[in-house]
């Protein structure tokens, strides 16, 4: 007797993924992708799907740009450093295929209900937000048989099926995850069929000798295919880094939609064989298993000095300023790469913070690293004590109300705190561009919330952070509410059984507090801001004390500590206009990929 042998080729995903299916993908921002499945899935010229993701981007936007989706369910769609995904915005402006944004965490607990067999999940939801207005066939608020608190509840979501991309796997489909993780378990216990691609295939003795990392187990798996940088574009570490170089090529292709389906096309090729040719063959394997290495770890001074900095400009004073929203002993938690965001916490850590608590990709309490475009996941993931998966970090910490601070920098904040990352408003023009006095609320649509909708009021602390000051941002009431504090008074969080805490924003011009809901005051200016600039470019009333101090300076060592921590500058990029930063961009990509 043998052992079921589960190994396949790409081409029997025709087997389990046809016209209208519903796909879920696993992986997460560019993070683990199954990428030769979706080029499979589109060189079949399969149509009609309805597809999932919990943070998506290259995926979806190549599905989107081939034509085969009809209807999208998400939490969040970036391209990350290159921005909006312009055929996902294409779509969802001109209303083409059917859209369903849900909230991230809420993701992950319709997939957990699906899987153990319950018809909906009841948790600490996204309170207040417009994504639970806008999709009752999702949710429903219920009350606590036992408690009578008030609960959300989020329908199961059962894919058809689950497609991932996996290290490792043996030929019976016992499967290994150790990199970064989204909800891959959770899609795959959910799904009525599970598709794995993996870079290597490995003994059965091999998988038992690591037995920790096997994670799905072969009665839950219905094929296995053997694809080496079966996620590239996006990166599988510690196998490969992301192929920036190639992604910048890919948004000037899919960008124009004339030409994006042809483009798909032509990029992917008959095989995988072919598109990896295309992009490079082996030259360009070779480079991205050097930038998965190309790590570095930052040591902790010997010594702290408190000299202030000679000289400092409104990017370092704005890094400082968000490093010490963090109490040392703070538990952080960052997502997708947002290199100001972890120039500050890194700085943090290396400073006042020493225990503070860090969990970024998949990477739980690292020590703190050098930033880099094709490094940054390879550094979190190496460096860490641990590996969690998306779900395990989100169980562990925002839903059971354990994080202190997820940074936000959303498009909107408005003065009850709520934040918009959805939709932009934008008046409607005549056939000649003259105004009608109407209003298009759908008019640019946005990556969307992911977590965002509930962390933001889970966390002890609220903090934001925006490197553009101005009225554009700052608004009197956002056009949608994609998330809100919604208990906001030390009574109602404590009530709510949520430890009470600041919220906190953080700009190039100031550091402001909204002490009670609609009141906002300014704790202080940084160097060379004058209270009528922080007015003058603040949509709704803020309070500016007459003795309001000037934010204190960084240190000199700070100002060392940044440069190690972020030696190419890539967190300036926030501060660039489209046309600085589109110059910027390429060059720090470039010069990475030169170093490897």
């Amino acid at each position: 007797m043998t052992a079921h042998n589960k190994l396949g080729k790409l081409s029997d995903i025709t087997e389990f993924v046809k016209d209208g299916s519903f796909v879920g993908i696993g992986g997460g921002w560019s993070c683990n992708k199954p990428m030769a499945i979706i080029r499979e899935i589109i060189r079949q010229k399969i149509r009609g799907l309805k597809v999932i993701s919990i943070v998506g981007g290259w995926e979806m936007e190549w599905l989107l740009a081939a034509g085969a989706v009809d209807h999208l369910v998400f939490s969040f769609l970036s391209l990350e450093a290159f921005g909006l995904p312009p055929n996902f915005r294409r779509v969802a402006e001109r209303n083409l295929i059917k859209l369903t944004e849900i909230e991230g965490c809420s993701i992950v607990k319709g997939l957990q209900a699906a899987g153990r067999g319950v018809p909906f999940a009841a948790f600490a939801g996204p309170k207040g937000s417009d994504i639970v207005n806008e999709a009752p066939e999702l949710y429903q608020t219920v009350t606590c048989p036992f408690t009578g608190k008030e609960l959300t509840a989020v329908q199961a979501i059962a894919p058809d099926v689950a497609i991932i991309h996996a290290q490792k796997a043996d030929e019976q489909g016992n499967v290994q995850i150790f990199g970064t993780s989204a909800s891959d378990l959770d899609m795959a216990m959910a799904a009525n069929n599970v598709v794995v691609t993996v870079e290597e295939i490995v003994s059965s003795e091999q998988i038992r000798a690591d037995k920790t990392a096997t994670v799905l187990f072969r009665p839950e798996v219905d094929l296995v295919v053997h694809s080496p940088f079966g996620a590239s574009p996006c990166s599988c570490v510690p196998y490969y880094s992301a192929h920036l170089m190639q992604m910048m090529k890919d948004v000037r292709g899919i960008g124009n939609p004339e030409i994006a389906g042809e483009y798909i096309q032509q990029l992917i090729g008959r095989s995988e064989e072919e598109y990896m040719e295309n992009v490079g063959g082996g030259t360009t394997r070779k480079k991205l298993v050097s930038l998965a290495k190309n790590t570095k770890k930052i040591d902790y001074p010997a010594t702290l000095s408190g000299e202030p900095a000679a000289e400092f400009d409104a990017p370092a004073q704005m890094v400082v300023s968000l490093a010490r929203t963090i109490d040392d002993g703070d538990s952080i938690i960052l997502g997708s790469f947002t290199p100001l965001a972890y120039t500050a916490y890194m700085l943090a850590k290396l400073t006042h913070a020493p225990n503070a608590f860090i969990v970024g990709y998949s990477g739980v309490d690292p020590l703190p690293f050098r930033l880099g475009f094709h490094s940054s996941e390879a550094a979190c993931t190496e460096y860490a004590a641990g590996l969690w998966s998306m779900t395990e970090c989100i169980e562990a910490l925002h839903l059971r109300g354990m994080g202190d601070v997820e940074a936000v920098s959303s498009a909107q904040l408005d003065a009850n705190g709520d934040i918009n990352i959805s939709w932009l408003a934008m008046p409607i023009k005549d056939a000649e561009g003259n105004p009608t006095g109407e209003i298009n609320r759908r008019a640019v649509r946005l990556p969307g919330g992911a977590g965002a909708p509930v962390v933001y009021g889970l966390h002890r602390k609220s903090v934001a952070y925006f490197a553009g000051h101005s009225k554009n941002v700052f608004v009197p009431k956002v056009n949608y509410i994609t998330g809100t504090r919604y208990y906001f008074t030390d009574e109602e969080r404590r009530e709510q059984g949520l430890r009470p805490g600041p919220m906190i924003v953080v700009t190039n011009l100031c550091v402001m507090q909204m002490v009670e809901r609609g009141r906002w005051k300014v704790l202080s200016l940084h160097k060379g801001v004058t209270a009528e600039d922080v007015v003058s470019n603040t949509g709704f009333e803020v309070e500016v004390p007459p003795d309001c101090p000037v934010t204190k300076a960084p240190t000199a060592q700070e100002i060392e500590l940044i440069e190690q921590i972020d030696p190419q500058g890539i967190r300036l990029l926030d501060f660039m206009s489209g046309k600085e930063r589109a110059a910027k961009l390429p060059s720090i990509i470039e010069a990475e990929w030169e170093s490897a």
